[in-house]
């Protein structure tokens, strides 16, 4: 008896193979459609056609692309662009890897003012390259080292400048490790990831005398989103920290511009996921309301 290579249908008629071949390569093509749909609606439609609800003179808030898969695909993207538009502000997109922009930062200082960039807004993604603060290199996921450096050049210079920097998420950790701070690996502690890895919620509790407690008006916070596998680590010299959560998780840390009074605040959870808790979303508005000072300075 000979088996056959051929499959039957559900009438019990066979299916030849090279029809089969046709049928998933038009699922293919159908899912690639898909795809490529998304990425021109998010990536290219949606932020054009939302900074046209924008002043002329909105400030201008620079951030590099997320390097997440929602971030490639362009929906992290829309997400900010959404949240920074109702909060009055301009996002200004600086790709680490494009063609003739710098790492240094000298560099971006000159970027920055060629932009006309009047704050910075640090997002998720992958984790912060553990080389810049001697962590293990073995527990890590979507490393992206053009993109810490670029990063922390960029938090440098706009500290030289004065600018006002919000950093969410990984965007947190980036800032604390640009000051000289450290990572912790939330993913090793079982109980602790059950509560930060996944978007179940969880209380944080700010710090009264902090720049965070003053921008949102309140010291605690009973359910925040969170989607992080790493957390910040050892506070760098200049960082004090803002907020904790469950498990002893600095949630929240911030410091001043260089030599002098500033707004730079780094927050571990993710207020653009909740828009309906309208103190959360203060912060993106003390962000934009900052640089829109920093803006009319310059004139």
């Amino acid at each position: 008896m000979t088996s056959s290579n051929k499959k039957t249908g559900n009438s019990g008629k066979t299916i030849p193979p090279a029809k089969r071949i046709r049928r998933w390569l038009g699922r293919i093509g159908i899912m690639l459609a898909v795809l490529i749909g998304i990425y021109i609606l998010f990536r290219l439609i949606y932020p054009a056609w939302i900074n046209t609800c924008l002043p002329p003179d909105a400030p201008r808030i620079a951030f590099s692309l997320d390097n997440s898969i929602l971030g490639r695909i362009g929906i992290t993207d829309a997400t900010y662009q959404r949240v920074m538009t109702a909060a009055g502000g301009r996002l200004i997109t600086l790709r680490p890897d494009a063609a003739g922009v710098p790492v240094s930062p000298e560099g971006i200082e000159t970027l920055l003012e060629k932009e006309k960039i009047d704050g910075v807004l640090l997002t998720g993604g992958g984790d912060v390259d553990p080389n810049l603060y001697g962590g293990d290199p073995n527990t890590t996921m979507l490393v992206h080292r053009l993109r810490d450096d670029f990063e922390i050049a960029l938090i440098h210079a706009a500290r030289q400048r004065g600018l006002p920097i919000l950093g969410i998420c990984r965007g947190c950790q980036i800032l604390n490790v640009a000051l000289g701070g450290t990572v912790r690996n939330l993913r090793k502690e079982q109980k602790v990831k059950s509560l930060h890895l996944v978007m179940k919620g969880h209380p944080v509790d700010i710090n009264p005398d902090s720049k965070l407690a003053e921008t949102l008006g309140v010291t605690h916070l009973a359910k925040v989103v969170s989607l992080h596998g790493n957390s910040v680590g050892e506070p760098a010299p200049e960082v004090t920290i803002a907020a904790t959560g469950p498990g002893d998780v600095i949630e929240a840390i911030e410091a001043d511009s260089a030599g002098q009074k500033g707004w730079i605040v780094g927050i571990q959870w993710h207020p653009e996921l909740t828009l309906d808790k309208q103190v959360q979303q203060k912060v993106y508005k003390s962000l934009v309301d900052r640089a829109r000072t920093v803006r009319e300075r310059r004139r």
